[in-house]
């Protein structure tokens, strides 16, 4: 059984009443991996220029040797970092296949609300191959997609991944994923980070020959209820013990899970959550821990 932790921390920072603080907090992300212990850590809007990879890393796999992939993808909109990317920090060696760029929506990127032009920050995902002991070879595929929601229209209209350009989007960047998987030779594989959509399951899910690993109902891994840090699997593997830690000031909250080999006596997704859990669930069903700053 393998751990994975995946957490889009923001370039390090927090968010006061005024937006993203000046601080870098990485630390505060540390501290909430510490007790993890994650076989493979996937990291999302991570500072690529810096040490912030192996920071988390020492924090999340203390005394473990890790390996490390990582690249930028566009620049930041957030104070005192200049570049964001997505980065794997992996207890066992990696061995890196070529990154996925994705293409931008066709959209007007104004700000979905003072109608300021912006950047389209460009997203993507890294891809890395690991042998994963008893999982045999799992490729790991951590990144980010567009947040459409933070746009609107030259008319005012907000954008989303259920209708109108963005579902037509969401459509697209299935093929073009399906297409750019293929093409690494990606078998067994796991795919997570911050999706930025309601409905991930359109894009990632059968249409991708994929399976949610978190079933229903997913857990709340934001502040504000939604569910956007997800991760799906090739229906080879199964995820028990999901586990949402609750970082204070954070805009996304770590998420882990254990993975599996499935066995055709395994039983469903859901019922292995349930039966696994160690804890009392939350309303979600979900585990979820919060922690105190240090």
């Amino acid at each position: 059984m393998i751990s994975i932790a995946f957490v889009n921390i923001a370039g390090g920072r927090l968010v006061g009443p005024d937006g993203y603080d000046d601080a870098d907090r990485t630390a505060d992300f540390g501290h909430a991996l510490a007790g993890l212990r994650p076989d493979v850590l996937i990291v999302t809007e991570l500072d690529p220029d810096g040490d912030q990879l192996e920071r988390l890393a020492a924090a999340a796999m203390p005394g473990r040797p890790a390996y490390y992939a990582r690249h930028g993808f566009s620049d930041s909109h957030i104070p005192g970092v200049a570049r964001l990317g997505v980065g794997i920090a992996s207890a066992y060696p990696l061995t890196e296949l070529e990154r996925i760029d994705l293409p931008d929506p066709s959209i007007d990127f104004l700000h979905w609300r003072t109608g300021e032009p912006m950047d389209p920050h460009p997203k993507g995902f890294l891809v890395a191959r690991a042998d994963l002991g008893g999982l045999g070879e799992v490729d790991l595929v951590g990144g980010q997609v567009c947040p459409i929601h933070m746009f609107r229209s030259a008319s005012g209209v907000e954008y989303t991944y259920q209708d109108g350009a963005g579902r037509e989007y969401g459509t697209e960047l299935t093929a073009y994923l399906r297409e750019e998987l293929a093409a690494r030779g990606v078998r067994r594989a796991v795919v997570a980070g911050d999706l930025n959509m309601p409905n991930p399951r359109d894009v990632f899910g059968e249409p991708l020959g994929l399976v949610d690993a978190f079933g229903d109902p997913p857990p709340v891994t934001t502040p504000d209820g939604r569910s956007i840090d997800r991760l799906f699997s090739t229906p080879d593997l199964v995820a028990r013990d999901v586990e949402v830690v609750r970082v204070p000031g954070a805009d996304h909250y770590p998420v882990v899970c254990r993975l599996t080999l499935r066995t055709p006596e395994a039983p469903a997704i859901g019922r292995i959550r349930e039966q696994d859990l160690a804890r009392p669930p939350t309303r979600s069903g979900h585990r979820s821990r919060g922690i105190t700053r240090g």
